[in-house]
């Protein structure tokens, strides 16, 4: 019997949807997950070790990673994703040169060195995250898999990893963790064809409804799309340990991140509205291009340093601005540019942050105040904030 033609075109219609869905799954599932993936960083005697790591409970502030990630450390920091768009800033370099303002402390409370398994328990939360649920249970051969990780050798953080489970069984296996130090775990394990590499470790291993399945241990170095999860049934012989269970459930600490641009703060009312209206416009652009910017004038100085920097000339009084300027940036969480502009003594500092120094021209700083002091002294103070802010805009830092 011959197959009507309309048949066989609807099967072949079929094909390429149903690969478009199972695209779509992917993205879905990363999108859902991804905000609760961290980068884990771990101190060590000669550096420093990173890996990956997944909010597991809200309430509890509870990170679920390796131990050969963070090992017996008492503590780790760890970074979440900063979403722009729905979609994570990548760019490792972006995370570094913010470290101080978006990395979050926590205390290693819980290890398996057997299962390669640990716990930190947060200080504190970003705003509006949620944990990722596990699994009921073990996932099946041939199921998908999604892997979200921070790759060493990569530029990248928080990227996606799509796989298919080959196998979960009972195994026993050595990794070399350090030089000359090899640990033996014995564990439940996922077996995967995903590509994992160094740095992945720590991170969630998800089906298709974004459970937790799984936690990457790490890839075959002697074999071809072969990698090794620790089985999610190890994680929950975890929580249920006395440690974990003795922790109090508490209000969630929240981590407040400024998500937005700074307004230049003009209290000693030298620039006009307008100027001050294109000034925060031309801000909130380079917020988005991650470069951070922080304009404040000042009639005065703060109330318990006004005689000292009236009573300073010099190096010092440029030192006391200096100190006065990275006082506000650190209370405002600023890594980038911070104009501080004084009325009475007359002053004005302009400061880049150290680890940003090396993505701008040299003595790029004084150049931007030479702009801004220029038109101070024209009598043209808008036309100084202008073209110090203009100055910023049209110079690209290097590698961003």
């Amino acid at each position: 019997m011959r197959t009507p033609f309309w048949l066989l075109l609807l099967f072949a219609m079929a094909i390429p949807c149903s690969a478009a869905s199972a695209e779509g799954e992917g993205a879905k599932v990363y999108k859902a997950a991804v905000p609760s993936v961290v980068w884990v960083h771990s101190k060590r005697d000669k550096g420093l070790a990173t890996g990956s790591g997944t909010l597991i409970d809200k309430e509890r502030r509870l990170v679920l990673t390796n131990y050969h990630v963070v090992e017996e450390n008492p503590t780790a920091k760890v970074f979440f994703a900063v979403l722009r768009d729905g979609q994570p800033v990548a760019e490792k370099d972006y995370y570094i040169d913010r470290a101080r303002r978006l990395s979050i402390t926590g205390k290693v409370i819980l290890y398996s060195k057997k299962a390669d398994l640990a716990l930190i328990q947060l200080d504190a939360l970003p705003e509006k995250i949620e944990a990722v649920p596990l699994a009921t249970g073990s996932p099946e051969a041939g199921s998908n898999t999604h892997a979200i990780g921070n790759a060493g050798k990569s530029g990248a953080l928080f990227g996606y990893i799509k796989g298919t489970v080959r196998a979960v069984y009972q195994k026993q296996w050595k990794a070399e963790i350090s030089p000359r130090r090899v640990l033996t775990f014995d564990a439940k394990v996922v077996e995967t064809d995903s590509p994992t590499n160094p740095g992945d470790s720590g991170g969630p291993l998800l089906n298709d409804k974004g459970e937790l399945i799984g936690v990457t241990e790490g890839g075959a170095l002697n074999a071809q799309l072969l990698s090794t999860f620790v089985d999610v049934s190890e994680v929950k012989k975890l929580l249920e340990s006395k440690a974990v269970r003795d922790l109090k459930v508490e209000k969630p600490v929240v981590k407040e991140v400024r998500e937005k641009a700074l307004t230049v703060k003009d209290e000693a009312k030298l620039f006009g509205p307008e100027a001050i209206k294109a000034a925060d416009a031309a801000l909130a652009e380079l917020f988005k291009n991650k470069v951070d910017v922080m304009i404040e004038t000042y009639p005065s100085g703060p109330m318990e340093k006004q005689e000292a920097l009236k009573a300073a000339t010099g190096d010092k009084r440029t030192a006391l601005f200096r100190e006065w300027t990275h006082f506000r940036m650190d209370k405002l969480d600023v890594t980038g540019f911070g104009i501080l502009i004084c009325s009475d003594p007359k002053s004005l500092y302009v400061d880049l942050s150290p680890d940003l120094l090396k993505q701008y021209p040299k003595d790029f700083e004084l150049k931007v105040r030479d702009a801004i002091l220029k038109g101070m002294k024209d009598g043209k103070p808008d036309e100084g904030l202008k073209a110090a802010v203009q100055l910023i805009v049209e110079t690209k830092p290097k590698g961003k």
